[in-house]
């Protein structure tokens, strides 16, 4: 049986979740395909990158998932378990890469949801 502080920290992981998926795709919008339109339409790559880009917010749209699910039922297959630390190693090394392109912002996501998720495993 899981805490209510262990709830409280994986639903609030799901609701940040949830808001890096709408500021993520407004920074896609606003900053990354525009600064990719200035580039070479026809080379794969920069195509692949605009697609990349949108297509990260399906890892959001898991956590947001998985996240609400674990604060109801628990953190309980070592699946689950597994998923949720690749999940947070994965973001915590993507949020070195981000800050040492000069992105700090971008560590509540990266950093916090893992932080968050491995919190709620200790209380």
């Amino acid at each position: 049986m899981q805490s209510q502080l262990s709830s409280s920290l994986l639903y609030t992981a799901a609701g940040l979740s949830a808001l890096t998926v709408a500021a993520h795709t407004q920074m896609g919008l606003d900053l990354v395909l525009p600064s990719l339109k200035k580039t070479n339409p026809t080379d794969p790559g920069l195509r692949a990158a605009k697609i990349g880009w949108m297509e990260l917010n399906q890892g959001y749209v898991l956590m947001t998932i998985m996240a609400t699910k674990w604060a109801r039922h628990g953190m309980t297959s070592p699946y689950e378990k597994a998923f949720a630390a690749v999940y947070s190693l994965s973001q915590m090394a993507f949020g070195v890469w981000y800050a040492r392109e000069g992105f700090p912002v971008v560590m509540l996501p990266l950093w916090g949801i893992p932080g968050l998720l491995g919190l709620s495993q200790l209380v």
